[in-house]
């Protein structure tokens, strides 16, 4: 028996008793009017928290696949100390030395370039307008080829 079918036998031995009233009986009368409100909260509440619990499920679900893409992806850079195939180490420096740090002239975005990304000649597509530019050579990057 539930809380509701509880106070609602209570509710039943108050209406079957005394026709009088008198004291004791406004005393119980407020006392299941108290516990009905409660028993109304609890039901709220329980609807409430069964909402949350499918909202933290559907989240689970969200980030669990989220997790498997983020690990294809890993798989697929093959970054993190996993040996190229001439046996020597991916390492940070090799994918600084493909890339280039430009800034669009026609709308300002700060953005880097891959080197497969630039025309015949050499030119860089902004990602945000479209405006074609031949990328600057930063000072710091004019050090890094001439090292090698």
């Amino acid at each position: 028996m539930g809380a509701r079918d509880r106070i609602a036998y209570i509710r039943g031995l108050l209406d079957a008793g005394s026709a009088a009233g008198g004291p004791a009986q406004t005393l119980f009368s407020a006392i299941v009017e108290a516990l009905e409100a409660l028993a109304d909260e609890n039901e709220e509440l329980r609807g409430k928290l069964s909402e949350q619990q499918k909202a933290i499920d559907d989240l689970i679900f969200v980030c669990e696949e989220l997790d498997a893409d983020l690990a294809d992806v890993e798989s697929c850079l093959e970054i993190d100390g996993v040996e190229e195939p001439d046996g020597e180490d991916l390492k940070e420096d090799d994918l600084d030395s493909e890339y280039c740090e430009t800034v669009c002239p026609s709308c300002g975005l700060h953005f880097f370039c891959h080197s497969s990304l630039l025309t015949e000649d050499g030119e860089a597509e902004c990602p945000d307008c479209a405006c074609r530019f031949r990328p600057e050579v930063t000072p710091e990057d004019a050090g890094d080829e001439s090292d090698g």
